[in-house]
């Protein structure tokens, strides 16, 4: 199943890794320390030179995801990706509705040229074509697509699906797969391009495949050997609007199944609203994804299924994503037939999906750019927040532990906060890793962590060590559950309540039906409501701090409950721990739901919450 994934936790970095301090210099240019190479600071310094890069007139493109994995016994022997087919009865193992043209092989050329000039005379633009690695079957396919692309007029790009491996070998990896799509195809004409840069889209397989850490030196090493090109990443998310050319996501299906015309119309114009501006406050492409419907319950169980609704699914997702006025629509999809997603003519609807495609296009192609402006500054900081935290930590590093992601560590760097990047390896080192090193070390990674780097759970060890020297730990996460998994092994192996963190097990989605709303202790964080309702799409997996997961001893403060429409208490959202016994006495530790700070307005909320923790610094 094609769903966008969120941010990947990041592990540890380049072979030479870089502790790099961040203070002032993310607002006014920021420098490289002396004495490294292009490519080896770090992930936070990338996005930094990343913001140079400005995306302000990009030209219209209407796009269609593109799958060239199809193949028939007359040119390859066998059924490919169709399974067992029957013309008499139109139906097809492996697809959800029968092709108008009945199955086809990707490799034909005359196909290939039927499927261009359908596209273009319904006011498409391109194909964005599946891409699996060198030498494999879409791979060969897309030689024929880039080919009759150029004859044609069209442009294409490949979907970059998979990036396997781990470690030195996966960036290696990711780099050859780069430079070889931009040596063999990226100089075609054909090939899409924006300032004569070639466009890549990364699907969100590789993104969850590929650490965070990992993509500045793959870029880099990758624009040395090939030159400059652009890459497009599969999700909304804070830091991918940083660190890429762009952003998109290649299926909506997950908030588009059960909503009549009426809440989808409601659902997508706050959604689309929200997708754009994320893009265009970092001066990147900005890119919306419209859906016919999407049923894989013929190949999965139970699957997912979003009805077409006669059409009205999709064409109240093109009239909202116009109104949202992004630089570029992207159509998911001309032939995913296993999952439903086609607007190629069926048997079942006939060609009623390109005619609505044309019509929609039309208007959109209608302007040469989008009109949405794009500010001056990325960061949605007042002078007066970030003037506030650089005062309440002025002369105060943050350590900022590995796998981090989301808005939190940002939004201090935003703000000119002394943010210090660490490997888990730095941690071992009592010397440089304590708290009068960092009197607050920040957790906002997923789940995953490194428990060991040298002997046997000697990071944990280490931020033991940490908590009963009197250090502070702050554990903003974007995945449910901190320190959950242990990346070396890829399992379970919890952490949190050995590190003073009294997180415990929740539901994956509420009670249905439930009236559910957060309470906040307003003294503790001024400025924020008393009460925020709980999240009504979106990842909703409840991982509360409970007071009898905190350590014996602790003193427990709850900042925000969660509660019932009776009142009673679902677990806590934001927690304050004071640690008070062996072997993490005189530790601090604050939990933050995943989130929480996203329904508090995600500034707002994070600044409140690290006023909160100035104040602990300081004894108040």
């Amino acid at each position: 199943m094609r769903m966008a994934l969120r941010d990947s936790g990041m592990t540890v970095g380049f072979a030479r890794r870089v502790a790099l301090v961040l203070s002032a210099g993310w607002l006014s240019g920021g420098l490289v320390p002396s004495g490294l190479e292009a490519g080896e600071a770090g992930l936070l310094e990338f996005m930094r030179a990343q913001s140079q890069r400005r995306y302000t007139q990009v030209p219209r493109q209407v796009l269609a995801f593109y799958y060239t994995w199809y193949g028939t016994p007359a040119r390859h022997g066998r059924w490919i990706h169709w399974g067992q087919v029957n013309p008499e009865q139109h139906d097809i193992s492996e697809s959800t509705h029968y092709p108008a043209r009945g199955a086809y092989d990707s490799d034909d050329p005359e196909l290939v040229d039927a499927h261009m000039d359908q596209a273009k005379a319904h006011g498409l633009t391109g194909f964005i074509a599946t891409w699996w690695g060198r030498d494999g079957f879409e791979d060969r396919a897309f030689v024929t697509v880039l080919d009759r692309a150029d004859r044609k007029g069209f442009k294409v790009t490949v979907y970059w699906e998979t990036a396997p491996g781990s470690g030195a070998a996966q960036k290696d990896r990711a780099v050859r797969d780069l430079v070889y799509v931009l040596r063999r195809y990226g100089r075609s004409p054909a090939f899409l391009k924006v300032d004569d840069k070639p466009v890549i889209f990364v699907y969100g397989r590789v993104m969850g495949q590929m650490p965070l850490s990992a993509w500045p030196e793959v870029i880099h090493r990758a624009r040395a050997e090939a030159g400059d090109f652009i890459l497009i990443a599969d999700g909304y998310s804070e830091s991918y609007a940083r660190l890429f050319d762009g952003v998109h996501t290649y299926n909506i299906c997950g908030w588009v199944q059960n909503k009549s015309p009426e809440a989808l119309r409601q659902l997508s114009a706050r959604t689309f609203a929200e997708n754009v501006g994320l893009a265009k406050r970092h001066a990147r492409i900005s890119c919306l994804t419209v859906i016919p419907g999407y049923d894989d319950t013929k190949i999965r169980k139970p699957g997912l299924k979003a009805d077409r609704q006669n059409g009205q699914t999709y064409r109240v997702l093109w009239e909202e994503a116009i109104r949202a006025d992004p630089d570029w629509v992207l159509i998911t999809s001309w032939n995913e037939w296993h999952e439903g997603s086609e607007i190629e003519p069926s048997w079942e609807h006939g060609d009623q999906y390109l005619k609505i495609t044309a019509h929609y296009a039309a208007q959109f192609r209608a302007s040469p750019f989008s009109r949405v402006p794009v500010p001056a500054s990325a960061s949605k900081l007042t002078a007066d927040q970030a003037q506030r935290l650089r005062q309440s930590f002025a002369g105060r590093t943050i350590g900022l532990l590995p796998g981090y992601s989301g808005l939190a560590p940002l939004m201090l760097a935003d703000a000119g906060v002394a943010v210090r990047e660490l490997a888990w390896a730095d941690l071992l080192d009592a010397r440089l890793f304590n708290p009068r090193a960092y009197p607050v070390v920040l957790y906002a990674g997923g789940e995953h962590y490194l428990r060991t780097v040298r002997t046997a759970n000697d990071v944990e060890q280490a931020l033991q060590r940490y908590l009963g020297e009197g250090g502070f730990l702050v554990c903003m996460p974007h995945l449910p559950w901190p320190f959950y998994y242990d990346e070396a092994v890829g399992k379970p192996a919890p952490i949190t309540a050995r590190l003073g963190l009294p997180v415990a097990g929740g539901w994956e989605r509420p009670p249905e039906g439930a009236t559910l709303k957060f309470e906040l202790d307003t003294r503790a964080l001024p400025g924020l409501p008393a009460s925020v309702l709980f999240p009504a799409s979106g990842d909703l997996r409840w991982r509360p701090a409970q007071r009898s997961a905190a350590p014996a001893g602790a003193r427990y403060s709850a900042l925000a409950t969660l509660k019932d429409a009776t009142g009673q208490s679902l677990g806590d959202a934001i927690a304050y721990v004071e640690l008070r016994e062996p072997p993490l006495q005189g530790g601090k530790t604050l939990y933050v739901w995943m989130r929480i700070p996203e329904l508090l307005g995600d500034e707002p909320g994070l600044c409140a919450l690290w006023q909160f923790v100035a104040e602990k610094l300081a004894g108040r």
